[in-house]
C-alpha cells in the first residue's frame, strides 16, 4: 500500500466504515447516515450491518436476515448511486465464530460486498456484551475471558476474510482490566492482524458502554502502529447523527499512539493523518 496525496492539498478527514443502520439495529435509514457523513465533509462511509455466519443464534437477533441480503445489497447500492458527493461502501459487520468460518465464507462470496468487519460479541456462546449478563459467573475470571477473547481475534485475523478488527478490547466493556497473564494473548492477536494486513479499528463509540473509552486501548494502539497495522477510524453509529462522532478526538489519539496514516477502504492506500 502506497500513501497518497494531493499536491499543496491539506488531507481529508478519514471515512468511516462501521455504521449501522434500520437493516440491523439502527435507528437511521441508509440515505440519512449517507447524508449525515456528506454535511460533515467525509470522503466516504462504509454500511456495515451486522451479519451472521449462520441462520440464527439467540445473541444475533440484530443481523440482517439472510431473507434479505438481497434487499440490503440493493438498498445500499441504490443510495451509493443516487450521490456523487462522497463515496459509498457496501460492508457487513460478522461476529467471528471458528465454527461458522466456512458457512461465513461461502455466504460472502455470494453478495458483492467491498468489505468485511470482524467482530468478536460472543465466546464460546457466551454474549459477554449482554447487559442482563454482566454479572454472570464467568466473570470471576475476568482473565480468562480476555484470553479466550484475543484467542479469538487471533483467529480471525488468520481466517484472512476481515479488512479489519472492530473495537478491539472490547471485552473490557464494563470496566474490567487484563491482568499480566494476558499480554502474551494480545500480543499474539496483533502479530496475526500484522501478517494478515488486517486493520485495526479506532472505535469512537465510548459513550455507549459503561468503561465509558474508546476501542482499543491507548497502549494496545501504540502497539498495533509498532507492528505496521493500518488504521481505520470508525464511530460505530447506531444512530444517522452519530456518524464521525468524535473525529477531532480521534485523529489526536491515533497520532499520540504514533499513526500518521489511515487506510483508505475504497483502494486499499494509506492516506495521510490531518493535523500538521
Amino acid at each position: 500500500m502506497t500513501s497518497r496525496q494531493g499536491h499543496g492539498r491539506a488531507p481529508s478527514p478519514p471515512g468511516d466504515y462501521h455504521v449501522h443502520t434500520t437493516c440491523s439495529d439502527g435507528s437511521g435509514s441508509v440515505e440519512e447516515c449517507v447524508a449525515r457523513a456528506v454535511a460533515l465533509g467525509l470522503p466516504e462511509i462504509g454500511i456495515a450491518d451486522h451479519l451472521s455466519g449462520v441462520r440464527h443464534q439467540d445473541w444475533d437477533a440484530a443481523a440482517i436476515p439472510f431473507e434479505r441480503l438481497d434487499d440490503y445489497v440493493a438498498e445500499v447500492r441504490a443510495v451509493a448511486a443516487r450521490h456523487d458527493d462522497i463515496r459509498v461502501l457496501l460492508g457487513v459487520e460478522a461476529d467471528y465464530v471458528r465454527e461458522h468460518e466456512a458457512g461465513f465464507a461461502d455466504v460472502l462470496s455470494a453478495y458483492p460486498i467491498d468489505y468485511v468487519v470482524g467482530g468478536i460479541h460472543v465466546l464460546g456462546g457466551f454474549d459477554f456484551d449482554d447487559p442482563a449478563k454482566r454479572g454472570d459467573p464467568r466473570w470471576s475470571d475476568p482473565d480468562a475471558l480476555f484470553v479466550a477473547y484475543y484467542e479469538a481475534v487471533r483467529r480471525a485475523a488468520e481466517f484472512g476474510r476481515f479488512a479489519f478488527i472492530a473495537h478491539l478490547d472490547y471485552i473490557g466493556l464494563w470496566g474490567h482490566k487484563p491482568g499480566p497473564g494476558v499480554d502474551a494473548g494480545i500480543d499474539a492477536a496483533l502479530d496475526a492482524m500484522a501478517a494478515s494486513r488486517t486493520a485495526i479499528e479506532l472505535n469512537t463509540d465510548r459513550v455507549s458502554d459503561p468503561a465509558g473509552v474508546m476501542y482499543p486501548s491507548p497502549d494496545t494502539l501504540r502497539r498495533a502502529c509498532a507492528r505496521g497495522i493500518p488504521l481505520v477510524l470508525s464511530s460505530d453509529a447506531h444512530a444517522a447523527e452519530h456518524v464521525g462522532r468524535l473525529w477531532d478526538e480521534a485523529i489526536a489519539t491515533a497520532r499520540q499512539a504514533g499513526y500518521r496514516e489511515t487506510l483508505r477502504l475504497s483502494d486499499r492506500a494509506l492516506v495521510p493523518l490531518p493535523g500538521d
